[in-house]
């Protein structure tokens, strides 16, 4: 459960975010500032398994390109909060429907 997890066991170092051409602490300030917004919106009775996948998903989809280098920090929390929601939605959606099968 997520209430057992601290988000500082998530959080990036320069160098664990790869090669950024020298802006690796930037990389690293933005996805620690988008884990943080993110970490209150998921319920703490969330599978730990949930809440590896839902980071995870956020880091490929923003390591990607270079949005985290070219968007403001509130435009990734903002789009990082939707994302994180949506992909929320989407699992209560899939357990409603398992349970109507």
């Amino acid at each position: 459960m997520k209430a057992l997890m601290l988000v500082q066991d998530y959080l990036f170092s320069p160098r664990d975010v790869g090669d950024w051409d020298g802006e690796e602490e930037l990389v690293a300030d933005q996805m620690n500032a988008i884990y943080h917004a993110v970490w209150s919106l998921i319920p703490d009775d969330t599978a730990t398994s949930q809440v590896e996948s839902l980071l995870s998903q956020l880091w490929q989809q923003l390591s990607a390109d270079s949005l985290l280098l070219e968007a403001s920090e509130d435009e990734l929390i903002d789009w990082s909060t939707a994302f994180v929601e949506n992909q929320l939605t989407a699992e209560i959606d899939q357990l409603d429907e398992d349970d109507e099968e």
